[in-house]
C-alpha cells in the first residue's frame, strides 16, 4: 500500500501565495492557461511545489514556459523520505488588451508531488512624478525656503 504523505506546517507556509496574489491553480500537475490585464502591467508568475522522494537521489523540478522560453527552480538530488520543495517566479510584461498564454508545472524522479501552486500577482506601479506648470518635476521631499 502506497505512504500518505500529509504537508507540514513550513511547507503549508512555502505553498501559501504572498498578499495580493490570484491563485491559478493548486493541486499536483500544474496548469497551462493564460492572463490578460486592461492596461500594461508587470505580473509576476510564480509556480511552487513540494514532493516526498521515494527513492534515491530523488527530485523535483518546476517549470514556467511562455514566450518560447523556461525558466526552471529545482531541489535534490535527495535520500528516500527526504521532502523537496522548488519554486521558480518570472516578472512579465502583459500588454493591455491582450492574453499572455503559459505553462507551470512539476516534474519529479523517485519522488511524488504532494502539492503545486501557481500565482499571479499583479507589480505595484511606481508612483507617477508630480510635474509643475513648466513640465519639471517636484520632489516633495525638498523645502522650497531659501
Amino acid at each position: 500500500m502506497a505512504a500518505h504523505f500529509k504537508l507540514d506546517e513550513e511547507e503549508t507556509h512555502f505553498l501559501a501565495a504572498p498578499d495580493g496574489a490570484a491563485l491559478l491553480f493548486a493541486g499536483a500537475s500544474g496548469t497551462e492557461t493564460w492572463i490578460e490585464r486592461a492596461e500594461d502591467t508587470v505580473v509576476r508568475l510564480s509556480v511552487q511545489a513540494v514532493a516526498v522522494a521515494t527513492g534515491e537521489g530523488g527530485s523535483l523540478e518546476v517549470c514556467i514556459e511562455l514566450n518560447g522560453a523556461a525558466a526552471k527552480g529545482r531541489d535534490g538530488p535527495a535520500p528516500t523520505d527526504y521532502r523537496l520543495s522548488a519554486g521558480q517566479s518570472v516578472e512579465v510584461m502583459v500588454k493591455g488588451g491582450e492574453r499572455l498564454a503559459f505553462k507551470a508545472y512539476p516534474t519529479a524522479q523517485s519522488a511524488m508531488i504532494l502539492r503545486t501552486v501557481v500565482w499571479a500577482a499583479d507589480m505595484k506601479r511606481p508612483a507617477t512624478p508630480k510635474v509643475d506648470s513648466a513640465g519639471h518635476e517636484v520632489d516633495a521631499a525638498r523645502s522650497t525656503r531659501n
